[in-house]
């Protein structure tokens, strides 16, 4: 607002200019001239930050002291006062053409907002209805299996061994629960990231002796291919969770065998260096029209599962400020590409 009053002020005086100084120097036709063109600037200024009624305020108010200046010095010709009336007239439609389009864009841009914080909500609302979907499958059957396992215990004619049976079952399914919560936990409040420069080789080593018996009793073979390779910031506790999701996944995804390959090696270009991880398996693949939606959260081609292994490996490498994308053929088994950006400085 001051600087539009300090602009009108200033229109002003040199439109005053012929009244005060006139007697002395004449009249100038070029200083009013330019007094008519820079009366704008104050009134599209007004318009712009308020609106029509500020573009049509300070509209007024110049128009105001025009006519007091026609006042007070009378034009001597007639086409010099519908000059002057014409002008005004110009100050009015600025005013008024300038308010209405920046009022209508102010209003078009907070429709788009009001949609957009819809969409939002909408959003939110599907992803909270989908979770607690995905949270009641997951949780309906081993609830169940663990009432009919205490129906059968509570039963006075169970044989000591079919007791110690339904016990294991009920330790199993309650296993299977507390995995179902700690990945949903892990996926909604995920722990702070504690970054440092480690070997990524020696973080998938890890995962691999920790799946061997698992991957040995599914009849899985894991080849880790990796020579010398940089280091990179992370946190090691969330990568070596991005790779069990990864290991997981491809273990339920080979119920007869199969195998796993994994490949590490460093991608130089023009600007930059990463570190690339190739990670494949020999399992029942993902259809095509599946591939684009594997990392939504919730999503999941298999009957059982959380939708969230995938979805927590790309915040995982998201955080990482990494790259992952997928490639899949319908029983030829999936690959997974990996990127992280190295250390700068840092070489194999």
């Amino acid at each position: 607002m001051l600087i539009v009053m300090l602009a009108t002020a200033a229109t002003l005086t040199i439109h005053y200019y012929d009244i005060v100084l006139a007697p002395i120097w004449g009249h100038s036709h070029l200083m009013h001239a330019i007094h008519g063109r820079l009366c704008y600037i104050p009134i599209v200024l007004a318009a712009f930050w308020f609106g029509l009624r500020g573009g049509l305020v300070t509209a007024l108010v110049i128009s105001f002291f025009s006519v007091v200046y026609i006042y007070i010095r009378p034009v001597s010709q007639p086409m010099e006062l519908y000059g002057e009336f014409a002008e005004i007239a110009f100050y009015f439609a600025i005013g008024g053409f300038s308010g209405i389009l920046l009022d209508s864009e102010r209003s078009s841009r907070r429709k788009k907002e009001e949609a957009e914080r819809r969409l939002s909500q909408a959003e939110r609302l599907s992803l909270a209805g989908q979770m607690v979907t995905s949270i009641a499958h997951e949780i309906k059957n081993p609830l169940g299996s663990i009432k009919g396992a205490v129906q059968i215990l509570r039963d006075g004619k169970t044989t000591a061994a079919d007791k110690m049976e339904f016990t294991s079952m009920i330790e199993k399914e309650v296993n299977r629960l507390d995995s179902v919560v700690q990945e949903y936990l892990s996926y909604a409040k995920p722990t702070p990231s504690q970054t440092s420069r480690i070997n990524l080789r020696e973080v998938i080593g890890a995962v691999v002796r920790q799946m061997k018996y698992q991957c040995d009793q599914a009849g899985i073979m894991v080849n880790l291919e990796s020579g010398e390779i940089p280091d990179i910031n992370g946190d090691q506790n969330r990568l070596h969770q991005l790779f069990l999701n990864l290991f997981l996944n491809s273990i339920q995804a080979m119920p007869t065998g199969g195998q796993i390959d994994i490949k590490c090696t460093l991608e130089t270009a023009l600007s930059s260096s990463w570190l690339s991880v190739r990670f494949s398996d020999s399992g029942r693949g993902i259809p095509p029209e599946s591939i684009d939606k594997i990392f939504e959260p919730f999503f999941s081609t298999k009957s059982q599962g959380t939708g969230l292994g995938l979805a927590t490996a790309r915040a995982i490498v998201e955080e990482h400020d990494g790259k992952i994308r997928a490639e899949s053929t319908p029983g030829k088994g999936t690959t997974l590409y990996i990127q992280f950006p190295i250390i700068e400085g840092a070489r194999a």
